[in-house]
């Protein structure tokens, strides 16, 4: 072969790549087409719609675990049922220290959530979102048993503890998974949906304490506290019929496991 031919070869081997690097820039600045926005959206497909309930039960959960305690001090003060200053006196607004002892209570389950903050990011990149949401719900599970068994203010301090590892780590950790598994033109309708059933959960708990106030006995105030564990158990349940996040796969090296359904 001749130089010439070498040169033009080389050429048109040379034109060939630019062309495939155009259109491959071309398909890469081309808008991408994700079906439909919103609601509808969000209703059309069973994954989509499936993750929208888990994004659901995990803000209900966090709404319905930080104010479960709040509603119980206020009804209890309103109503005649003394069955939680009885069992607790040192809720009771005839304590002397009963200002401290309400607000350590309540203010013991926001730092254990700001302690579940801290680990989330860590324990995500190292087991996956999927399990780091589980061990949550866990400490939220367990949280919500200590205090629906507790006979004394130290036991129900440390269950609400213990329950808000569970709930920092659940709010943290449920729009960060949701986000990077649901197509981007749906993920503000999902975190916007969590954070709708925040304020849902908060409701729920009102009502669900006022209306046990009519019961007799300390189920009046321990019914409210196991109800907690429904909507959690439900997302640590959930959550291992949905894919491991895309981008932890691909962190962890997984690449060959990003495609599969």
């Amino acid at each position: 072969m001749s130089d010439l031919e070498k040169t033009q070869s080389r050429s048109g081997a040379h034109s060939q790549v630019e062309d495939v690097n155009a259109n491959i820039l071309a398909q890469a600045d081309a808008p991408i087409n994700y079906d439909v926005d919103g609601i509808k959206g969000i209703v059309r497909s069973p994954y989509v719609l499936g993750t929208a309930l888990l994004a659901s039960f995990g803000g209900f959960s966090f709404g319905y675990g930080t104010s479960t305690q709040k509603w119980q001090n206020r009804h209890v003060k309103i109503v005649s049922n003394q069955a939680l200053h009885d069992q607790f006196p040192e809720t009771s607004p005839d304590h002397p220290r009963y200002d401290f002892n309400t607000g350590f209570m309540t203010g013991m389950l926001e730092f254990g959530a700001f302690i579940g903050c801290l680990f989330l990011p860590y324990l995500a990149d190292k087991i996956s979102r999927k399990w780091a949401l589980t061990i949550a719900t866990f400490f939220f599970c367990v949280g919500a048993i200590i205090q629906t068994a507790a006979h004394n203010y130290g036991t129900l301090v440390a269950g609400r503890t213990i329950g808000g590892i569970g709930v920092g780590t659940l709010a943290m950790g449920a729009p960060l998974y949701i986000s990077e598994i649901v197509p981007p033109n749906l993920r503000g309708s999902l975190l916007v949906l969590e954070s709708i059933s925040i304020v849902i959960g908060a409701i729920v708990a009102y009502w669900i304490t006022f209306g046990t106030r009519s019961i007799s006995g300390e189920w009046a105030f321990r019914l409210p506290f196991a109800l907690q564990m429904a909507p959690a158990l439900m997302v640590g349940l959930g959550i291992h019929f949905f894919p491991f996040s895309p981008r932890w796969l691909a962190m962890v090296g997984r690449d060959e496991d990003i495609s599969e359904p």
